[in-house]
């Protein structure tokens, strides 16, 4: 196993995909803008045409230092000069070829399940390959024989499971690079997010600048009020971050005097230096993902709305409007604004008194009337809507997520403590901090629900305060 391997940018060719550009031509210009290594791939070519191929590829990228692999044929790597090999799970296996290919060459290997995986840790010796390639993350046309494809939320445990460096392949897209990283992976395996793109340089340094932006953690950003206590506002969306391995900014809507059994007093920050905070912030750190919770009055939230075009990064909505006792927390006219809030956000959190206060309707009491409330809610103008269900205290603790691919639920057991002060705060800045690490929302929704009940079922350890005591959100971390 080579501690020099670059694996962050791994170009497979596609040789119908490459068109009449042609596969020595696109690997030319890929590593001519930062492509860090080559695999040789034509599984419809005859031997002859592949070591014809794998030749033009080696020349084009001598002097270049990007290794070229060849994809399964082991046995022509050294007359094509190439630098090792990738062989997949019904290839020769990985013991004879490096037999075959001896010490110093290249090899990985194609995992696709945890029992693949658990078998390599098991049969192979470490300095035996140089890496694996998880997935597929998505179905691909090109390997239509894979397992079905598992997802970011399967693999990433394999990568941290791995005696080896792993890379993402199967259907990666230059928009997932910088989740890739974040989440733990040496590399994207990529063949049409380079080949057959109109401009070959361009697609390259696409991915290269998504994977150095994610050379440091995620920055999420939360907007909300303070809480003294620490159990929700701006003190929960922090240690939240922090939880979850985002660095985390802030912007205060509201100062508040509250403790674990109340809330005595609230001090909304003037609108002028709320966009002064946020403007001073962003001209000079980047910002991965946004949270937004508490705005108190319909000119806060309407100045946040445009103050969000100044950020390009996911958005989530936590659209605080009803205590837990169901108290309304707002007016109608900042109701109002929130509704026009919700256009810009990329996912809305609302509990069910607030999506029933949103809609103008009664509060859900059933599975079937959560669904089809989270399906008018996305009509205010978000893609996807997550309706809390803990209010409803049955069985299982459900919540639906609706977006354009339809309806998820995501159930876990009922928490029976009293120290819930924050749950709502907590889970939208955990979807925050999450979702850079996620190739889409229903993942990171399903991550996000895991970890909030996680801090739930260990609430009670905490005792804090005398009344509902916040969650803990270190759980994974204290002792």
């Amino acid at each position: 196993m080579r501690d020099d391997l670059d694996l962050s940018i791994y170009l497979v060719t596609d040789t119908a995909q490459c068109g009449s550009l042609g596969v020595a031509e696109t690997v030319r210009q890929a590593i001519a803008a930062g492509a860090t290594l080559v695999q040789v791939r034509d599984p419809d070519a005859s031997d002859d045409e592949f070591l014809a191929l794998s030749r033009e590829v080696v020349q084009v990228a001598q002097g270049s230092g990007v290794p070229v692999l060849l994809d399964d044929r082991v046995h022509l790597v050294g007359p094509a000069g190439a630098d090792g090999a990738h062989v997949g799970q019904h290839d020769m296996p990985v013991t004879q070829a490096r037999a075959m290919l001896g010490p110093n060459a290249i090899l990985g290997l194609t995992v696709e399940t945890a029992e693949q995986l658990e078998w390599a840790i098991a049969n192979i010796a470490q300095d035996a390959m140089d890496y694996i390639g998880l997935g597929p993350v998505r179905p691909t046309a090109s390997k239509p024989g894979h397992v079905p494809a598992t997802g970011m939320r399967t693999l990433v445990p394999l990568a941290k499971r791995s005696r080896w460096p792993s890379v993402v392949i199967g259907g990666v897209k230059a928009a997932d690079t910088a989740a890739v990283r974040w989440s733990g992976f040496a590399g994207v395996s990529v063949i049409s997010a380079i080949c057959g793109q109109p401009d070959i340089g361009a697609a390259t340094r696409r991915l290269v600048e998504a994977w150095q932006s994610a050379a440091t953690p995620p920055i999420a950003l939360t907007i909300a009020g303070s809480d003294p206590s620490g159990g929700a506002g701006i003190q929960a969306d922090l240690k939240t971050f922090s939880a979850l391995g985002a660095f985390g900014t802030s912007v205060i809507t509201a100062l508040t005097a509250q403790n674990t059994q109340g809330v005595t007093g609230v001090d909304v920050v003037p609108v002028d230096f709320v966009r002064q905070q946020l403007e001073t912030l962003v001209a000079d750190v980047r910002i991965d993902a946004v949270k937004i919770g508490m705005l108190a009055t319909g000119e806060l939230a309407d100045e946040v709305g445009r103050l969000l075009d100044q950020i390009d990064a996911p958005v989530v909505l936590d659209p605080v409007m009803v205590a837990t006792s169901g108290d309304r927390l707002l007016d109608d006219d900042a109701v109002q604004a929130v509704r026009r809030l919700v256009a810009k956000a990329d996912i809305i959190t609302p509990n069910l008194p607030e999506a029933a206060v949103l809609l103008g309707g009664s509060q859900a009491t059933s599975l079937d009337q959560m669904r089809a409330q989270a399906i008018g809610l996305r009509e205010l103008g978000c893609d996807w809507v997550l309706v809390k269900g803990g209010h409803r205290l049955d069985e299982n603790a459900t919540d639906i997520l609706a977006g354009p691919a339809g309806i998820h639920e995501l159930a876990t057991h009922v928490v029976r403590t009293k120290n819930t002060h924050g749950t709502g705060c907590t889970l939208s800045s955990a979807l925050a901090a999450l979702r850079p690490r996620n190739l889409d929302w229903p993942a990171t929704a399903a991550a996000a629900k895991e970890w909030i009940t996680g801090a739930l079922d260990h609430a009670d350890d905490l005792g804090v305060g005398h009344g509902h005591g916040p969650v803990h959100h270190f759980y994974q971390f204290w002792k």
